[in-house]
């Protein structure tokens, strides 16, 4: 370092250390030595180990003869130490004993009181009424707020008891929270939900889920917070010790002792799913580690990791998943009832190309106009007492559908289902496969009852590409849904359809729905698509009054040139990029 190198130290200080030849202004921003040129370099050292972000105290900035190697090699071994404790207080855990700066006194201060508030949970057991929260897409929020709501008009409820009265659903940022009052209810859900990605039981909640300021009381222990490994490793502990997992998950623990647990293989596969957001754990591995370690010491299993060993096992044992979401430092642990995700409906085994997530075509369909209409009237004896809601029976337009850029077939499976009254999850199996909440013959019964009101009536459904491979890839995947014999596959240009050339007097009583997904991206990128189907349209519009469309896009500046009335109905995420749902404008 030379003299030249040390002439403007920048510093935000509010006192400066005064010294001889050394010119400094007091409470300013830079600190000038351009009178030190005459002074050998080595005579001064910069002691910057010692600076605080907020104040630059005389301590920070000082003169000092020549260092020793051994002065060095000293500061070097307190800057290390220093180092070393201040990731293990912030990746490990929380060491009050050594706290000595007054931030860390602050903390061990927060911490103390964190502890004096916590409690042990009481024992209780997991039982309904059961605190959900159902995900989705974000910006799918509403719609899933709106199917909630419908399937709740058709039940019933004893309001003479606190368990019973009606749960009122609440949207919050990626999904909707709600109670039921019986596992039939949840099963339900999981039945005729189609725009939810999970539906998990919360095994822990706040006051919320406690109280009965929105209906049903869920008896579920408190939030707690967790600072660091050996905290969280605790509370987990207690709460499934509160809430005896061993019995909803079928284990065993008479073997079990305080000395030595025996360890055992269990008869499902977990799966740990840890999130976490501004909080002190920030590890996600390694908190997934530890929930695996201590469900497996509290229930004496053995739940390591599978290797490559037991891949084969894998597909021959249901799957248990917990979701552990961190935030704020605040704990919250779940259980999701499928092992996967909701939208995967089961039925797509040839995908083609890009093709669209289910959930996200069903609600393209319900905002083009296909609104769900369920009847649960069979399912009365299951839900007890009469059903609250009744079928009108007015007369409804007869809906012609449309996909003109069909692909893998999903928006027209989607849709056929919708209007034939084919719940959504029909083709998966029963949920919490490997707990003793999986009622097999609940399940089927449902299903059995859902399915025997299904019909389309005079709806048609009609799917068409241009590519002869991907209408092959629809008609594979229709006949796995169940729904072949409602939909008509055609191949051909969309312009050239016979939908497009109809005039008004052969559809006076229909109304041709239009439910698009042309290619975006940068792999399917086509933009005369786009102009081809605006133009096509627009020339139906002149012809009938009673057209309603709704398609997906990347960008929608090309739509809108076109002169089209669109508006944006809800914008979301499909396969990493930012897409948003345009429909029609209604005239009121």
């Amino acid at each position: 370092m030379n003299a030249m190198n040390m002439r403007h130290f920048v510093a935000r200080s509010r006192s400066i250390f005064f010294s001889r030849n050394c010119r400094v202004q007091r409470n300013c921003r830079e600190v000038n030595l351009t009178e030190i040129g005459k002074v050998t370099p080595s005579k001064f050292v910069l002691c910057l180990s010692q600076i605080s972000r907020t104040n630059f105290s005389t301590k920070a900035f000082s003169m000092v003869g020549d260092a020793s190697s051994e002065t060095r090699k000293k500061r070097i071994q307190k800057d290390e130490a220093l180092r070393l404790r201040s990731n293990n207080l912030h990746y490990n855990h929380v060491d009050t004993d050594n706290m000595t700066d007054p931030k860390s006194k602050r903390t061990k201060r927060a911490h103390e009181k964190d502890q004096a508030k916590y409690t042990k949970p009481k024992p209780q057991p997991l039982r309904p009424p059961f605190s959900l929260f159902v995900t989705c897409l974000p910006g799918l929020e509403p719609l899933l707020l709106k199917e909630i709501k419908y399937l709740q008009s058709w039940q019933s409820y004893d309001c003479t008891s606190s368990d019973r009265s009606p749960s009122i659903p609440r949207m919050i940022p990626g999904g909707i929270e709600l109670s039921v009052p019986t596992l039939t209810h949840l099963y339900i859900l999981c039945l005729y939900l189609g725009t939810a990605s999970h539906i998990y039981i919360r095994l822990n909640g706040d006051d919320l889920d406690r109280n009965n300021d929105r209906g049903l009381c869920a008896r579920i222990p408190s939030l707690f917070r967790a600072r660091g490994f050996p905290e969280l490793e605790r509370k987990l502990k207690d709460l499934i010790i509160a809430q005896d997992w061993s019995h909803w998950l079928g284990i065993s623990t008479k073997l079990n002792k305080k000395s030595q647990v025996e360890s055992r293989v269990p008869p499902w596969n977990l799966q740990v799913h840890v999130t976490t957001s501004k909080s002190k754990l920030i590890h996600t591995k390694a908190v997934e580690g530890r929930v695996r370690k201590t469900i497996g010491e509290v229930l004496g299993l053995d739940l390591e990791d599978s290797g490559p060993s037991r891949e084969s096992e894998l597909g021959k044992k249901p799957t248990i998943r917990i979701l552990v979401r961190i935030e704020r430092d605040t704990v919250q642990v779940s259980l999701d009832a499928t092992s996967v995700p909701m939208h995967m409906r089961g039925y797509r085994k040839n995908p083609h190309k890009a093709p669209l997530r289910e959930d996200l075509a069903f609600a393209l369909c319900v905002t083009g106009g296909l609104n769900p209409s369920w009847n649960l009237r069979p399912l009365q004896s299951l839900l007890g007492g009469s059903l609250s809601r009744t079928i009108e029976n007015t007369a409804k337009l007869n809906v012609n559908l449309f996909d003109p850029c069909c692909g893998s077939g999903t928006i027209a499976i989607e849709g056929a289902a919708i209007l034939a009254g084919l719940p959504p999850g029909r083709n998966r199996p029963a949920p919490f496969q490997g707990t003793l909440f999986c009622d097999h013959g609940l399940w089927k019964d449902i299903r059995f009852k859902a399915l025997s009101v299904s019909d389309l009536g005079s709806n048609t459904v009609t799917a068409n590409d241009i590519d002869a491979d991907a209408i092959k890839a629809a008609k594979f995947n229709a006949e796995e849904a169940g729904v072949l014999q409602f939909v008509d596959f055609t191949t051909g240009s969309l312009q050239k359809h016979d939908l497009f050339a109809q005039t008004q007097s052969k559809s006076s009583a229909s109304s041709l729905t239009i439910v698009a997904n042309p290619p975006f991206g940068h792999r399917l990128s086509m933009a005369s698509v786009y102009k081809k189907l605006a133009k096509s349209i627009s020339a139906l519009l002149l012809q009938r009054k009673l057209v309603r469309f709704a398609m997906i896009v990347s960008d929608p500046r090309p739509m809108r040139e076109t002169g089209i009335p669109l508006e944006i109905s809800f914008s979301t995420k499909s396969g990493g990029l930012s897409v948003v749902a345009m429909t029609m404008k209604q005239d009121n």
